[in-house]
């Protein structure tokens, strides 16, 4: 079998840390190139991995080698234009979350992907954890019956990350596009990606650029762009999203905030058949008149290498991906209107 050439673009923390590493053991696939602004950085991790070729660009990757697949990390206010290059190529594409900052730029890079048969899968990582797909399977065999209002959560006492993240011109906003992305995809997944009818959101910066001792953050490690150190984004926010088939989402995110901590997304349904929590995993249902509680029993698993390994495999197979580009278009166009509401204060109807 032909190896699937793939090229990283973008290689701060995730890519190092999880798509180099899994893209590179999965015995069908060969990494050709690492392509990263920081030209000594893309050399650097190629010697490391035993990768022939590095770019600063695309477009050097475009013009030099051939390559079937990119894994595109790199700061959210540039995963279009970059996907929109690779797919008037006919390359695929794999981009971290969110999808991109600006709808009409999806929009372009979508038609675009169409009209090549580009395959296009988004970073949501949550979608492929055990629990997740557990729970999954309950909602789809109508467990839960009439789903009419689901809680989703993510609180961080101090967890603003450093860098490019709180740069609105590079992440396109705070908490919500970091965080608060992953909570909204997995709920409103979960809940059978009912198509949205209008949104009430609340975004603010409460702690900003916070000086508590004693504790730490994750960092970007594209040190170039973490130099101005621009904090000009929202560390928390929350909404009310009403969905067409009258369902309700709430949702609640921060980066730093005076309260406990989430240690993993809570998420809550409530429908009237039954009901569930996750994080830890529950299935909350009346039979034969009685209340009962599952805990189903299953084996963690490594998300982010099954993530990869399936996005390899949809390209193998011509199979749509669990997360497609559409999704990621949804799910921006409700991350918008969250801000549009809060600087509007009113509600949006999308």
């Amino acid at each position: 079998m032909e190896l699937l050439k793939v090229a990283l673009i973008g290689v701060g923390a995730i890519a190092e840390s999880t798509h180099l590493v899994y893209v590179k053991e999965h015995p069908d696939v060969s990494i050709e190139a690492i392509v990263d602004v920081n030209l000594e950085r893309a050399k650097k991790l190629a010697e490391a991995h035993g990768v022939r070729h590095y770019f600063s660009s695309i477009d050097e990757l475009i013009v030099s080698i051939q390559v079937d697949a990119v894994i595109i990390s790199t700061p959210n206010q540039t995963h279009m234009p970059i996907a929109k290059r690779a797919a008037e190529h006919g390359i695929h594409v794999f981009v971290e979350k969110p999808i991109g900052t600006d709808v009409s730029e999806v929009e372009e890079f979508l038609e675009v992907a169409r009209k090549n048969n580009v395959i296009t899968m988004v970073g949501m990582p949550h979608r492929f954890r055990r629990d997740v797909q557990v729970l999954k399977e309950y909602a789809e065999q109508n467990t839960f019956g009439n789903v009419y209002y689901v809680k989703a959560t993510l609180f961080r006492r101090r967890g603003t990350p450093k860098g490019w993240f709180t740069n609105k011109a590079l992440a396109g906003g705070g908490a919500m596009m970091d965080i608060g992305v992953h909570v909204l995809d997995l709920a409103w997944w979960l809940m059978g990606q009912p198509k949205a009818h209008s949104i009430t959101g609340k975004t603010l910066s409460g702690l900003g650029d916070y000086q508590t001792k004693f504790v730490s953050s994750w960092e970007s490690k594209n040190k170039s762009l973490n130099a101005n150190q621009v904090f000009d984004v929202e560390d928390f926010g929350a909404a009310w999203i009403r969905f067409e088939n009258g369902a309700v989402l709430s949702l609640e995110i921060s980066w730093a905030i005076n309260g406990d901590q989430n240690e993993a997304i809570s998420i809550d349904i409530f429908g009237d058949k039954g009901g569930a929590t996750l994080s830890p995993l529950a299935i909350f249902k009346e039979e034969n008149g009685v209340l009962g509680k599952t805990t189903p029993i299953f084996q963690e698993n490594q998300i982010f290498k099954d993530e990869m390994h399936h996005f390899i495999e949809c390209i193998r197979t011509k199979a749509k991906p669990l997360i497609t580009g559409e999704d990621g278009y949804e799910v921006l166009k409700m991350l918008l209107a969250i801000y549009e509401s809060s600087e509007k204060q009113k509600e949006v109807i999308l």
